[in-house]
């Protein structure tokens, strides 16, 4: 077990990188997905007298809010996830940044006892 513990705030920023290209890869993904169910919509036929359009026709609609919820929730948890890397690097930054002026204070003071 190691003896003391180090954060490097620069890798856990670099680190939010990869979360950023799988919200923008999820957010690509709900756009084509809605691109290419408005260019499939009503394939099974025009509803009303076709039986076939009219059972397939509300279990599409069905799949297609099922999908984009799917696809909403996950980049709502890539989101939260970006928010929560951003939040841990502040964590450990500012014990150092409220450390590294506790030392300029310190140092000052004796200056000025001197």
């Amino acid at each position: 077990m190691p003896d003391e513990f180090t954060a490097d705030v620069t890798e856990i920023r670099a680190s939010s990188k990869h979360l950023d290209d799988a919200v923008r890869g999820s957010e690509t993904i709900g756009l084509r997905f809605d691109t290419t169910w408005a260019q499939t919509e009503g394939w099974w036929g025009e509803e009303g007298d076709d039986e076939f359009a009219n059972q397939l026709g509300p279990q599409c609609r069905d799949e297609k809010e099922q999908v984009t919820k799917t696809v909403n929730d996950i980049t709502g948890g890539f989101l939260a996830l970006v928010g929560a890397v951003a939040q841990e690097a502040e964590h450990v930054q500012r014990p150092q940044i409220q450390a590294l002026d506790n030392l300029e204070t310190l140092s000052a003071e004796s200056e000025n006892r001197r």
